[in-house]
Parts: C-alpha cells; structure tokens; sequence
C-alpha cells in the first residue's frame, strides 16, 4: 500500500512569485505513476514578502533624492543580497525576519497535516539561499525538541519557549521527526559557514557536541521513521560547473564529506554557452525544470511512496 509523502518548496534570493515551484510541481507529478499522485501532496513556502516591504520602501526614498543611476540593476542588487543580509539569526524571535521565515514554513507544514497523516515522510526542496533556509530550519528546530522544560532559563526568549511548550505534544510531522529527503538546488550554504570555519561547521546528519554538556542528536533522517525508510532517506545536493551560487557540500570538511545520506550531483542547468555571461546567471535559476534533478527527485519521492 502507497504512504502519503509532503513536499515543500523553499525558494532563495529574488523570490517574488507566489507559484515559484509551480513547473516542477507539474513535471515531478507527471514523473509518477498515476496511481501513485493522489498520495503526494505539495506545498511550497514563499517567504519573501515581508522583506521586499522593506527592501522597496526603502529604494522609493532613495529613488526621490534623484541621485541613483541605474535603478533597475540597483533594485535587483538590493532584493538579491538584500534577502540574504535580511536572514540573520537573532536572538530573540520578536520583530526577526529569520524566524518570520522558520513560522512560515512550520504554518505551511501544518497544512499538511490530517487525520491519519501525523507520521507522513516528509521531504524538502530548495534553491539558492532556500537550501540554507531549510538547514538551518531542521537544525533549529531538531535543537529545540531536545532541550526539556528544565533547560530554559529566565533569560531565554519567552516566545521560544511557548514555540517549545506548543511543539513538544504536537505531531512527529510537525517536530520533524518525519524528515525523509532533502533536496537541494543551486545551494550557496558554504557561503554562510565561513564566520565559524570549517572546524565548527556540522551538517545535519550528524551527532554535534556543542562542548557545554549538550549534545544534539541528527535532525536527518527523523528520528521517528521506520527503518526501511531511514535506509531510503537521501539529501541530493545538485548544482552546475558554470553556476557562481551553486557549490558541492561534500568539499565544507570531513563531516560533511564522510556523510553518507548526502550527495553531491553537478549537472548541466546552464544557457548555451555561446551566450556570454548570461549562461552563468541561468545556470542558478534552471535546476527546477532540469532533467538530472526531475529524474533524482521523482525517484527520491517513489522510493519513499513504495517502500514497504
């Protein structure tokens, strides 16, 4: 009997599409046999709303002193490294646009919640700075269901403690005890790592000892899946030679290289190359309708519908 499976787009930079994984969507459901479409349910998270109030609010005022030159590459500037600048950890969830983010996708997971499905596999796909999204997402997450109401202090952030107090009865789905795949487009998580090096870095497939006596359990596979479909569970990492944002995860350092859930895959998402620089830009955005990526992520998903 097929099992029910929840897929969720996160995209990067320069998102300003409600249906950004609309094509995908389409070619990985014609990917599937037909008996097997009714079980896939999809679900993508467009986060970028709330930044892009504020990235254009502010280049309206810039734009009335008159003196910008080149208006439309400067608002392209702004809302691509504008998007990155914006996700920063903080340390308290109030007024973040970090864990704007991180609520926008836990409100999207919950749709996917129904009666009979609190224990549906769950699976990622992300693009650009979504990839970073969604890690840091599972890491957070995976982070705060393993610390115990004892471990919070005065000090801590009183809103993530109530995130604990409402997470800590509510479905495997939900705390991502589920997570069955992870795939990632274009991926520039290498880009955020390097204020800690290489030393501190740990994918999320690993057991982390943060060296204060807390220890943090994987967050990938989840930790509530069968085995068969632990044995399954793959992060599929895709990126181009030619794409200036898209880097293999494997070169960040032995963690990462030694992980044997991640894979690194180099495809050819790129205009022709006669094409001068635009081939490089095109390369970044082309993943989602890329016949190496559909024919991974189609088979990542049946492998998790079928397996016993």
């Amino acid at each position: 009997m097929p099992r029910h499976v929840g897929i969720v787009f996160v995209h990067g930079i320069l998102g300003n599409e409600f249906d950004f994984a609309a094509k995908m969507e389409r070619k990985l459901r014609r990917g599937l046999p037909r008996e097997l479409q009714d079980f896939v349910h999809f679900r993508s998270v467009f986060w970028a709303g709330t930044v892009r109030e504020h990235q254009r609010d502010y280049f309206g005022r810039a734009s009335n002193t008159g003196f910008l030159w080149h208006k439309k590459l400067r608002r392209f500037v702004i809302e691509g490294l504008g998007d990155a600048a914006a996700y920063q950890k903080t340390r308290h969830r109030k007024n973040s646009v970090y864990y704007e983010v991180q609520s926008a996708i836990s409100d999207k997971v919950s749709t996917l919640e129904a009666r009979g499905r609190e224990r549906m596999p769950l699976i990622f796909i992300g693009r650009s700075l979504g990839c970073h999204v969604i890690s840091s997402y599972l890491w957070d997450i995976n982070k705060l269901m393993q610390r115990r109401e004892a471990d919070f202090g005065d000090d801590d952030d009183p809103d993530e403690r109530a995130l604990w107090r409402e997470l800590k009865d509510a479905s495997p789905l939900r705390r991502m005890k589920t997570l069955a795949g992870i795939v990632t487009l274009g991926c520039n998580m290498p880009m955020f790592t390097f204020t800690f090096g290489p030393d501190a870095v740990y994918p999320i497939t690993s057991t982390v000892d943060l060296g204060n006596g807390e220890v943090v359990n994987p967050a990938f596979p989840g930790a509530d899946l069968p085995e068969p479909l632990k044995e399954k569970a793959r992060w599929l990492n895709y990126y181009s030679k030619t794409d200036l944002l898209g880097f293999p995860l494997k070169a960040l350092n032995d963690e990462y290289r030694n992980a044997e859930k991640i894979h690194d895959i180099c495809v050819r998402s790129e205009s022709p190359w006669f094409i001068p620089y635009v081939w490089c830009l095109k390369a970044h955005t082309r993943y989602w309708t890329n016949g190496t990526v559909l024919k991974g992520s189609t088979q990542l998903i049946r492998d998790i519908v079928e397996t016993p």
